[in-house]
Parts: structure tokens; sequence; C-alpha cells
């Protein structure tokens, strides 16, 4: 897989900014904590049911939803 980069935004009703992913199309936590301070992971709202939806995390690697980021705007979760 090549290099993409994923749209990830701290609020869904703010403007979002491109994070890169590695070769293998995951994302690191600490690429988006580098951005974003404190973030934990992330989470999208889900086209068919618009629900939210928690993004795998995995020893610090986030992976795709569905193997593909596709041109959704991903939020940043912080801890509560």
């Amino acid at each position: 897989m090549t290099e993409c980069y994923i749209r990830v935004a701290e609020d869904e009703n703010e403007e979002p900014m491109e994070i890169p992913s590695e070769e293998d199309g995951t994302v690191l936590l600490s690429t988006v904590a580098a951005q974003f301070p404190g973030a934990c992971g992330l989470r999208y709202r889900s086209p068919v049911s618009q629900c939210m939806r928690g993004v795998r995390l995995v020893e610090g690697v986030l992976h795709a939803p569905e193997s593909d980021w596709g041109n959704l705007v991903y939020v940043v979760n912080y801890p509560k």
C-alpha cells in the first residue's frame, strides 16, 4: 500500500488537517499526538449508521476501518 493522508480534526465541526499514514496504510498514534497533544485514539461517523465508531488501536498503531481510510474525517479522542 502506498502512503496516503487521512483527514483528522479535533472536533467534527472544525477544519481537518491531513496526517500521513505509514507505507502499510496504518497511522501511528504518535503521529496523531504530535499534531494533537494528548490524543489517545480516533473515531469517525459511519456513513451507513450515522453513529460514531472507534478506530482500532493495537500497540500504538491505528488500523484503517474496513482496510481503507476513505474520504472520512476522523475525530481525535482524548482521555476523560
